[in-house]
């Protein structure tokens, strides 16, 4: 391996570093936000996450079945679910704009948005 290499792999790996601090830190400047619990795809209750002084759960009904969510300041996640997977557990802390956790067997969605960020010109770092 030549000194060319080193240096163009160093650099390689250099810019990698600087694109991911650069996309983490758009990422965290959020003004305000809140997390949507939808049920059957309507809108159930909206909360304004950055208000959560300490964390709490809700139990969410649909039918026969139900999900517990727990919220905190900003952020919201499935804590409990009575579906057969858990798959919606698993996904863990929604804690940025555009996060999503459906739980298809219940029918139950919770996901978080930012009044600051339009939707379409957010850059998801998550899948990059």
């Amino acid at each position: 391996m030549t000194k060319w290499d080193k240096i163009l792999i160093a650099s390689i790996l250099l810019l990698s570093f600087v694109s991911i601090g650069i996309l983490t830190y758009y990422q965290s400047q959020v003004d305000i936000l809140y997390g949507v619990i939808e049920v059957n795809g309507e809108e159930y209750k909206r909360i304004n996450l950055s208000e959560v002084d300490r964390p709490y759960t809700m139990k969410v009904e649909n039918g026969d079945e139900y999900n517990i969510v727990q919220l905190e300041q900003n952020a919201i996640r499935y804590i409990e679910a009575t579906c057969p997977d858990k798959d919606c557990i698993k996904i863990g802390k929604l804690d940025a704009p555009g996060k999503i956790s459906v739980c298809l067997p219940n029918n139950i969605t919770i996901r978080v948005f930012s009044t600051s960020h339009d939707r379409n010109d957010d850059i998801d770092s998550t899948t990059y």
